[in-house]
């Protein structure tokens, strides 16, 4: 049966950092958290909408590039600014997420509840693993990722 939640992880494994959004899902996915799906994403672009379609809240993992921020910053989006920022997250495939939500927008199909937890990258060389910068800051990234995701009502952070 699918979760009326999705947490959905993005990122090419293969460049280092970029892959982080994966990494973080698939460690969320770990705790076995009831009633939340966890979607690896990869670099599946588009061909993800059926995925996140229709569901009560979308939760994105991903790499970010910011002006300001410096590698292994976590940064949280809701999705009013989600939806605002062109090519806010950052990934290999270049078409995603702001792609999916505005046909989920011209279908009706929209999730209620929309968020982003990302993470500027420190490596985004040819390579399979994160750097030792974004290892570090791995848990502060899944910690923001619960907290939305009890915000939503989804799940208690005392229980991780």
């Amino acid at each position: 049966m699918r979760s009326e939640i999705a947490v959905l992880g993005l990122g090419n494994e293969l460049f280092t950092d970029e892959g982080l959004g994966v990494v973080a899902s698939r460690r969320i996915e770990g705790l076995g958290l009831p009633d939340i799906e966890v979607i690896d994403g990869g670099t599946l672009g588009l061909s993800l909408l059926p995925s996140v379609e229709s569901r009560r809240g979308l939760l994105v993992l991903d790499s970010i590039m910011t002006e300001e921020g410096r590698p292994g910053d976590v940064v949280v989006y809701d999705g009013d600014a989600l939806r605002r920022e062109s090519r806010l997250l950052y990934s290999a495939h270049q078409l995603g997420v702001n792609e999916i939500l505005a046909a989920t927008d011209l279908m009706g199909t929209s999730p209620m509840f929309l968020a982003a937890v990302g993470m500027v990258p420190a490596s985004l060389e040819t390579g399979y693993g994160i750097s030792a910068v974004v290892e570090a800051a791995m848990s502060e990234m899944v910690r923001a990722a619960l907290q939305i995701l009890t915000e939503w009502g989804a799940w208690e952070v005392s229980h991780a």
